[in-house]
């Protein structure tokens, strides 16, 4: 044996050193393993790689509110002395928690509180004794208390059980229960002469009363009503002192209404009850000054409305979280009470005053009127409506409709009666577009008049509306009124071609009347041809220039500054009249091509399945097109303020008067310089006849040669 222990050791030793050694050696110089001789070795299993192992499970997310259990409440004593109880539990994470007890703090006296043997910290949270600690784990909490008059204890919870070990008196409830959460307990003392208040007769023995009070269009109340006694109920009888209309009492097998008191069958010796119905005081509002049953040592209550009410409270009722009432509220406005015996809440509800909206209106209004040369008015009109609650929608159009479409879909044109220019178009909620043609007349004055554009009405409020205008070629705008602004057929560059024209009038001419006969030839020039009115204005220019310069300088100086002049002026009036540079101005109320509405392609089912009697889905007529358009719009209109375009305009006939006596003017201006154009003319004359009789002029005629081709004078 002692020769074969250093060969075991020996062998351990390499067997176990192995792995390691031969990590790094290269396989040519690994020496053969050393195998022992009669040892046996354990097997030992490799541990699992790295790579393999399953992957660690998340932590959980830490706890950050509630982060405590209770576990177990035991009570031992004396029911009318003193208690003492034993409350175990634990806290799941770490900080400052608030673990609720029992109470309520007025009926409920508690004494020399421990946890886990120091000093425990204690306070009031609402209608419960809390404990505040930071420790985390298990924790056991010790201490004295002692019942009110009403011997009761309420266990917010939850607590998993409660054990009652009591040396004198009981639990109703019983000595052992479990899953406790918002309970109330009851106890009796069993002293001689004194009854538990579960003990009295019926049916005075009303234990808990919840009730709920609804305040929406028609005010509705809900009281869930708890009875318990030793032996059978039979009858349980609830006042009714606020005029509630009781519609329905769940839990009872029947029920009737004696005066002011419900009174309802169970049977059993527990009851729960949830009776419903409507509250008094008119649709909306109610007056209610209610007071706890007599029964009840105190009451929860919840107070709620939606937003079309207001709700006040007053009394003596203390506010308290919704959560310690154990009742859902359901309306977004709701407030919970703790009332007890004694005291009075009045509670009044107010409703309030809807104001006037809009059930419906119009985005965008958007016509187009073509009037014909024979005074012919059609309507297109297009109307983008937001629907939220009308139905139908009284439609008074421009003239005589003769097409209606509802999203593209033609529909019927229907009349509330025979004869009536109103139709009636039925309209869904949501958005949507309605389209109407009408046919009208309007009579056209022969040379100067006004026109109203007839329109059409609804009781709507428009965000926008437009109205575009074709004209024919017989009537030139002016002015068009009734807009936001109003709209003149000339612009800035007529006022600037006119004042232009004035002033080089006064420049060219020289006396007072020829200026302004010159002034009316000018500046009526420039609506006659607007070519034109840049040469004369050139002209108008290069005279008074030259006139300005024989002031001051002769001969060649007068002529170098009158070319000069010239040279100016045929300058300015080839950059005008080049064809990059238009002469046309544009107004405010012009419109160079607008898009005309096309004729509509229903895709609409005929409901009249071809059967004309039950009539006929009309069909959409294409618009004419006009010579030139105007535009006008309004923002915000309404049936009061309508838009009701009037355009102010003359005929062909009364400009082709003008231009006759934008002629006679001209010849006025003519016969004023009659003198100096005879002068002229004798001058030019007397020249040509010099040139002609001149020896070297004829010299030279009767030298040059004859072209091929070409007579001789």
């Amino acid at each position: 044996m002692r020769s074969r222990l250093p060969a075991f050791a020996l062998t351990l030793a390499a067997t176990l050193l192995a792995p390691s050694a031969h990590a790094g050696t290269p396989a040519s110089t690994r020496s053969a393993p050393v195998e022992p001789t009669g040892v046996i070795l354990p097997y030992v299993p490799a541990a699992a790689s790295p790579a393999s192992a399953p992957p660690a499970p998340e932590p959980p997310p830490p706890c950050e509110k509630d982060c405590w259990l209770l576990s177990k409440l035991v009570l031992k004593g004396q029911v009318d002395g003193t208690l003492g109880f034993e409350l175990t539990g634990e806290v799941r994470a770490r900080g400052d928690q608030k673990i609720p007890l029992f109470g309520p703090p007025g009926q409920v006296r508690v004494d020399e509180v421990t946890l886990d043997g120091a000093r425990a910290s204690v306070g009031i949270d609402g209608e419960s004794y809390v404990l505040f600690t930071d420790r985390r784990g298990a924790f056991t909490l010790r201490g004295k208390l002692a019942l009110g008059k009403d011997w009761m204890l309420s266990v917010p919870g939850p607590l998993l059980g409660l054990d009652a070990a009591l040396t004198k008196g009981k639990l109703v409830e019983g000595e052992h229960l479990s899953g406790l959460a918002a309970t109330l307990l009851h106890f009796d003392p069993m002293i001689e002469g004194q009854v538990a208040p579960s003990a009295q007769s019926k049916p005075k023995p009303v234990f808990m009363l919840r009730r709920t009070l609804r305040f929406t269009g028609e005010p509705s109340f809900s009281y869930r009503l708890f009875v318990q006694q030793p032996e059978d109920i039979g009858t349980v009888r609830l006042p009714l002192k606020n005029g509630e209309k009781v519609v329905s009492v769940e839990g009872a097998t029947s029920f009737r209404v004696e005066g002011q008191e419900l009174v309802a069958d169970v049977t059993g010796t527990e009851a729960t009850l949830v009776v419903s119905g409507a509250l008094g005081g008119g649709k909306g509002s109610a007056t209610l000054n209610v007071a706890p049953d007599e029964r009840s040592s105190y009451e929860w209550w919840l107070v709620e409305s939606d937003p079309e009410h207001r709700v006040a409270v007053s009394g003596e009722a203390k506010i308290v979280d919704l959560t310690q009432t154990s009742l859902q509220a359901s309306l977004p406005n709701a407030h919970g009470y703790l009332v007890q015996r004694g005291q009075r809440v009045e509670v009044e509800a107010r409703a309030l005053v809807r104001g006037d909206v809009l059930a419906a209106v119009a985005r965008q209004n958007h016509r187009f009127v073509a009037i014909t040369g024979r005074g012919e008015v059609v309507s297109d009109e297009s109307l983008v409506l937001d629907n939220r609650g009308l139905e139908t929608l009284s439609f008074t159009p421009a003239g005589k409709a003769v097409y209606l479409s509802s999203d593209g879909a033609a529909q019927r044109i229907l009349h509330a009666e025979a004869g009536a220019r109103e139709i009636e178009v039925p309209v869904r909620p949501g958005s949507h577009t309605l389209r109407v043609q009408s046919l009208a007349s309007a009579r056209v004055t022969p040379l100067v008049g006004a026109l109203a554009i007839p329109t059409s009405g609804y009781p709507l409020t428009t965000s926008k509306t437009e109205i575009i205008v074709g004209l024919p070629g017989e009537i030139r705008p002016l002015a068009l009124l009734g807009g936001d602004q109003a709209l003149f057929g000339f612009g800035r560059g007529d006022l600037v071609a006119a004042l232009l024209g004035v002033s080089l009038a006064c420049f060219g001419f020289r006396t007072r009347r020829t200026r302004v006969l010159g002034s009316l030839v000018v500046a009526g020039l420039w609506l006659v041809s607007r070519d034109a009115f840049v040469v004369a204005a050139g002209g108008l220019f290069v005279a008074g220039s030259a006139f300005v310069a024989s002031r001051f300088v002769r001969g060649v100086g007068l002529f170098a500054a009158s070319g000069l002049a010239a040279v100016v002026a045929l300058g300015v009036g080839r950059a005008v009249l080049s064809p990059d540079v238009s002469l046309d101005t544009t107004t405010e109320m012009t419109v160079r091509a607008p898009e005309v509405p096309t004729a509509e392609v229903s895709t609409g089912r005929d409901d009249s399945g071809g059967d004309v009697r039950t009539g006929v889905t009309p069909v959409s007529i294409s618009l004419p097109t006009s010579e030139r358009y105007v535009r006008t719009s309004l923002q915000l209109a309404t049936h009061e303020r309508p838009l009701t375009p009037r355009l102010l305009y003359v005929t062909s006939t009364f400009v082709a008067l003008l231009h006759v006596g934008w002629f006679a003017l001209l010849g006025m201006l003519a016969l004023a310089h009659r003198a100096q154009l005879l002068a002229l003319k004798a001058r030019i004359a007397a020249r040509l006849a010099r040139r002609a009789t001149s020896p070297a002029t004829a010299a030279a005629s009767l030298d040059s040669p004859i072209p091929e081709g070409s007579a001789p004078f």
